[in-house]
């Protein structure tokens, strides 16, 4: 797919597909052709369970977002991960200091932005047939549930483009956000929107989701709880750090979902661990939908991957208390890594170690440094108490910190990442909050007068495609 054109990227719509009455059971693939309409509840579903297969990894990495590569660029491109001295050759740029990673011709900026608008072109193909299918009595659940889901599954896509292919909210070249397909109208090129109309798109669409979708779909899809999360993600994009406060406050406070407590840590990241009480929403993997042996997470991560080539750095592992429960569990720098010629040596990621364990999108403990983000901002005196709390209380029992003004905010980030490494959010985090950084292990150095903190750049496929579309200046 090399278009925004939307029956380009349909063409290979892949859905789940179910002809029976427990709808989130795990079932294989398959395609539903484009020219069978959605006419009932029952199709309805299979097809938002096809949104949520868009969100995966294929077998030929042309499909690929959320399930593994958006998490590992977030970390390889940000201060406290790297590609290993002997690799693979996948993602080898993004240890050179020269920034030669950010290029239009790189074909992970490439699959990302096709895979995410082809999660797009879909739900608009869903939400087409909003309020046209009756509730089935006969169908678990009901149409506006399903609706919610598509418009949640399409503000998230969203939020991820306008985060990585344009300039934060309020900052540089505001008019340059991204197209905004909301329409099925295959054909269509669109040229980019302002930052601020995707912005208040996706807010849009969180509203609307809020209002349609319901709270017991499981952890596999999204519900209402999700929506709150990703309504916290949006108002501290948008710098509302009252609402974001707010809206982390109610994920908090929802008593179906608990904080992973330490007791939980070693077990989270097994097959195990999927049913967590922490867990919002992940990204479905079994023993018959099984991500592509080099695309999957695990095939570039941790001593157990197939590439062996994706690790943490010392300095990462070293701000990690003595009796920090993900010590030792988490994060090692024990075995394989030691034998390995970089140096500083390796710290072995040991969070996805096997290709049929979901890949966490969204959990609770991700609303606690939400709110500590937006406490720094409006009162960072409870945010310098909620951080020692919950330190103290769910990972290290000797954690005591005590720093304020900028000190303070780059302690949360730095803790926030010790937690949520590998779940897609380091490289945001730092450029949302204007943080500049040196890589220590490969001397990659990003600052927020560099074009490569702004934005990715737009692929070259897509510029050569679609006229109406400019890239990025400075690439």
């Amino acid at each position: 797919m090399k278009k925004i054109k939307i029956l380009l990227i349909l063409l290979s719509a892949i859905i789940v597909s179910s002809c029976k009455s427990d709808f989130s059971e795990e079932l294989p693939p398959v395609t539903l052709p484009l020219d069978q309409a959605i006419t009932n509840e029952m199709i309805l579903n299979t097809a938002v369970n096809g949104l949520y297969g868009l969100c995966q990894t294929n077998g030929d990495g042309t499909l690929n977002s959320y399930g593994a590569l958006l998490p590992t660029l977030q970390e390889l491109l940000g201060d406290n991960a790297f590609v290993a001295l002997v690799n693979s050759n996948r993602f080898s740029t993004t240890r050179d200091p020269n920034l030669t990673f950010y290029t239009q011709n790189n074909g992970d900026i490439g699959t990302l932005w096709n895979s995410l608008y082809k999660i797009i072109a879909n739900t608009n193909f869903v939400i087409s047939y909003e309020g046209k299918i009756p509730d089935d009595p006969n169908t678990p659940g009901t149409p506006g549930n399903l609706f919610g889901q598509a418009y949640a599954i399409r503000a998230m896509a969203f939020q991820t483009l306008v985060t990585l292919y344009s300039d934060n909210f309020n900052g540089s070249n505001p008019d340059l956000g991204v197209p905004l397909p909301l329409q099925f109208k295959p054909g269509t090129n669109l040229p980019r929107s302002s930052v601020k109309q995707v912005y208040d798109q996706i807010f849009s669409d969180l509203t609307k989701a809020s209002t349609l979708i319901g709270t017991n779909n499981g952890n596999k899809k999204l519900n209402g709880i999700a929506v709150d999360l990703l309504f916290s993600r949006y108002y501290l994009a948008v710098k509302n750090y009252g609402q974001a406060n707010i809206y982390s406050q109610k994920v908090l406070d929802n008593a179906a979902y608990t904080l992973l407590p330490s007791s939980g840590v070693a077990e989270f990241f097994t097959v195990a661990g999927e049913t967590s009480k922490e867990i919002i929403f992940q990204v479905d993997y079994n023993a018959l939908d099984l991500p592509g042996a080099n695309d999957g997470i695990t095939s570039t991560w941790t001593s157990t991957g197939r590439y062996k080539q994706n690790y943490a750095t010392q300095t990462f592992f070293a701000k990690l208390g003595g009796n920090d429960v993900r010590k030792g569990t988490w994060y090692r720098n024990t075995g394989y890594v030691q034998t390995l010629n970089d140096n500083p040596k390796p710290v072995d990621v040991m969070k996805y170690t096997v290709s049929d364990r979901d890949v966490v999108v969204l959990r609770k403990t991700e609303a606690v440094f939400n709110q500590l983000e937006a406490l720094y901002y409006i009162n960072p005196t409870e945010a310098l108490t909620k951080l020692n709390v919950w330190m103290k209380t769910y990972r290290d029992p000797d954690y005591t910190y005590a720093g304020t003004g900028t000190d303070l905010l780059k302690e949360i980030l730095m803790q926030k990442n010790l937690e949520m490494f590998l779940e897609g959010f380091r490289y945001s985090d730092l450029k949302r909050n204007g943080i500049d950084f040196k890589n220590p292990q490969t001397q990659v150095e990003l600052t927020t007068s560099k074009v490569q903190f702004k934005s990715f750049p737009l692929p070259q496929s897509e510029l050569n495609t679609n006229t109406l579309l400019s890239q990025y200046p400075g690439y």
